[in-house]
Order: structure tokens, then sequence, then C-alpha cells
């Protein structure tokens, strides 16, 4: 890949060995960096996972992405600098536990033989360092506990904030998989109708001091590990995507505007 343009863009020198220190800073540099959006699917557009269209979008056009787009380009970035990332396929823990499905993506990443979780790619409520992938794993992160537990042969990633409200974020298993398994889940995420990223339009910034959410009709801030949420009117979009993420929203209308038309007696 190109990995000059990427640590470019990410502040860090061209020149990492693979360490735990390193695939810290990469990781939170990373997070620190990159919009969480679904800009292009809510455009009406695919997601490529192509490496070459993930550099352009990315390092050429500024833009950001989801899961499986941060985490396809962190990986790439990761085997060049000389770690060996496995990739894995969690489940997130929203709605009822009969339809949650594979379609969030993770990394495993061996040093020096215990692994790590590293996931860029789960937007403001998501980590913004790796975690050892161990039972009782745990960080404390800009306020916000985050701690890894063990469910028969699942993992399951949880997170505490300030006032001691615990919710569980997503579970993944240990086995690697391949390419076309995260293609599949990536083309289900980005192109089926009941899909969360088609029925919402979300642009998510990750910053030690605070994260950002904009989410359909409200906007959301994370801060000394707590949250706290405002509704919107989606009429001022243009204006907070602009003011808060430096984002020129493309003009509309947006897939999830007209799947809320659609579904209008």
């Amino acid at each position: 890949m190109r990995l000059d343009d990427y640590l470019r863009r990410l502040g860090l020198r061209a020149r990492l060995e693979p360490t735990a220190d390193t695939l810290r800073r990469l990781h939170a540099a990373h997070r620190e960096t990159f919009l969480f959006e679904n800009l292009s699917i809510q455009c009406g557009g695919a997601i490529s996972l192509a490496l070459i269209d993930l550099e352009r979008k990315f390092l050429d056009d500024g833009r950001g992405g989801y899961c499986f787009e941060h985490n396809t380009l962190f990986r790439a970035a990761l085997h060049d600098i000389g770690f060996s990332p496995a990739t894995l396929l969690g489940r997130v823990r929203r709605g009822p536990p009969e339809r949650w499905c594979r379609t969030h993506m993770v990394l495993s990443v061996s040093i020096d033989g215990e692994p790590w979780l590293a996931d860029v790619g789960f937007g403001a409520a998501g980590t913004l360092e790796p975690l050892p992938l161990r039972e009782g794993g745990r960080s404390t992160q800009s306020g916000f506990e985050y701690a890894l537990r063990r469910e028969d042969h699942l993992w399951v990633l949880s997170m505490r904030d300030a006032a001691a409200a615990k919710q569980d974020l997503y579970e993944f298993s240990d086995d690697p998989q391949t390419p076309w398994d995260v293609e599949v889940a990536n083309h289900f995420t980005a192109t089926h109708p009941e899909s969360l990223f088609r029925r919402t339009l979300t642009i998510q910034r990750s910053r030690r001091a605070e994260r950002l959410v904009l989410r359909g009709d409200v906007l959301e801030r994370y801060h000394d590990g707590r949250i706290t949420s405002a509704p919107i009117d989606r009429r001022e979009w243009p204006r907070l995507a602009r003011e808060l993420f430096d984002v020129a929203l493309p003009p509309g209308p947006y897939v999830c505007e007209e799947s809320t038309l659609s579904l209008e007696p």
C-alpha cells in the first residue's frame, strides 16, 4: 500500500517497528485522523474494499468510511509495517439478538505471542487504542472503560461510562475470515434495505478530548465518560457537517430519506 502517504496523513514517521507501542500509536492516530461516515452509501454508491479505492477515498479525497473500509486499510498498513493481523467478523449487539449478524470487522494482532484486539472502525463508541485480547482485558480511554469477556466461544467487548452504565458493543469469535467472507458481509451491510447504514445518515469524529456523532435526527457528544444528546432538524445536516466535521454534504435526497418516504402510507 501507499504506506508513506498513509503515515504522513497520520502525522507519523515512515520507519516503525512492529511493537505494541507502534500498534497503539497507529491505532490512536488513525482514529483521530479519519471520519466514520456512510455518505457513499447514502448517495447511492457502492462500497469498494479494493486497496486502491480505499487509498483514493481516505488519502486523496480526505474522506472516511465504515468498519470494513477502515479496518481493511488499517490491516494493509499493519501488514506493510511487519505485523501479521488476522481478520475477524463480529455481531453488533444492537436490537433483538435474533437479528444480530456478522456485519462488523475487527482485527487480531499478535505481538510477542500476545494477541491484541485492534478496531479502528466502530465509530465514536469504539476504542481509541487497542486492547489485550484476553479474558478480563480492560482499558480506560477518555473516561470510558472498555472490557473484554468470554461467553462460551465468543469474545464480548463492553463499554462503561462515568455513570457506571454498561453496554455491550459487539461479539466476535477467534476464527479468521477470508477476504470473501468480508466481501459478503460488506455487501449485505451496504445494500440490504434494513441495514442501519441505509436507513440512517451518520458522520462521526473521534478525538481524545471529545467524540461527536451526527446520526439521523440526533447529535451526540462523548466527553469525560459522559454521553449527551440533543435532537436536530435534518435541515441542519449541511451546516453541522460543515461546522463540526469539515464535510461538505453532497446534494440529496439521501437513501435514508427515500426509505422513509417508501414507508409512509
